[in-house]
């Protein structure tokens, strides 16, 4: 019932009372797929208090990335924002900017900005700069995930656009395809807003140009499998019909990526990253699975 509200308030628009007991646990759910700021605006007047908070984290952020880019920027530092919208909501910890080689720069760039550092033990090629207030930079040296190289930084800059307030926007395929590997490589699930995006993508050219991609890169039988669940998921939100949120991938994208990518990366010269997620791929997908079981 709690996802069947969401859906109905959030994914089709449609009007009609929630009670007060079926919005807590809707809330719950909207939370869990990162939807929380369009469930308040379905409900303005029962959920006025988290609309303001999502607005002003969606202030801070918009703030933090204008700040961020403009130092990087300045420096010569053409960061590629991945996976947010600075026109909606963002209630997220962090954003994330694609530098590529130009990782030293960007650091030495947002100095004095941030107020500390961490990182992922499983993540060598990442770093999240922290400043004093909001979500942090996440800095990149290319599109990856546990350290296993997808997209390469070089061919992202190449066809991203120039957002009007200074940083790089990825095109439509490289979007709908860093959706998709997200999914595959990470977290083996589509949330609400993450098939939001999706779905805007899905004209017949950019699946057309993103599957050309995914072969080169080596992970096209995975990208499918993905795709497939998408759009299938997609539908049944159009019809109304029930289904789980996040919408979990089969086990067979987790397989067509151990077949194919591994054997890209050893023929490309990536031994190492070839290695790295021969080793990985089994325990990440188990830990992945149990976490959306329990969810």
């Amino acid at each position: 019932m709690a996802t069947a509200a969401v859906t109905a308030a959030v994914w089709r628009g449609e009007g009609g009372r929630i009670g007060d007991d079926l919005l807590a646990l809707a809330l719950r759910e909207a939370e869990r797929n990162q939807v929380q700021g369009l469930l308040a605006r379905a409900c303005p007047d029962r959920l006025s208090g988290l609309l303001r908070s999502v607005e002003e984290a969606t202030g801070q952020f918009r703030y933090n990335l204008a700040v961020a880019t403009a130092r990087l920027r300045d420096a010569g530092v053409r960061p590629v924002l991945i996976k947010a919208d600075p026109d909606g909501d963002y209630v997220y910890t962090n954003f994330d900017l694609v530098v590529g080689d130009q990782w030293e720069a960007a650091r030495d760039a947002l100095a004095g900005w941030y107020v500390r550092t961490s990182a992922h033990s499983l993540e060598p090629d990442k770093l999240l700069l922290h400043p004093a207030r909001g979500p942090a930079a996440h800095l990149h040296r290319t599109v990856s995930w546990f350290g296993i190289p997808v997209v390469a930084a070089d061919r992202l800059v190449a066809d991203a656009g120039e957002a009007a307030a200074g940083w790089l926007v990825p095109s439509p395929d490289d979007q709908l395809r860093i959706w998709l590997a997200h999914a595959v490589f990470q977290n083996l699930a589509f949330d609400l807003s993450e098939l939001m995006a999706i779905r805007s993508l899905l004209r017949p050219e950019t699946v057309a140009e993103a599957e050309e991609e995914a072969q080169r890169e080596g992970w096209r039988g995975a990208f499918t499998a993905a795709l497939r669940t998408a759009r299938q998921a997609i539908r049944r939100l159009d019809d109304g019909d029930p289904l789980p949120l996040p919408v979990p991938l089969p086990a067979s994208a987790s397989i067509a990526v151990a077949r194919e990518h591994v054997r890209h990366l050893a023929r490309t010269g990536q031994g190492a990253a070839a290695r790295r997620e021969v080793v990985l791929r089994g325990p990440l997908t188990m830990v992945k699975r149990c976490r959306l079981a329990l969810a």
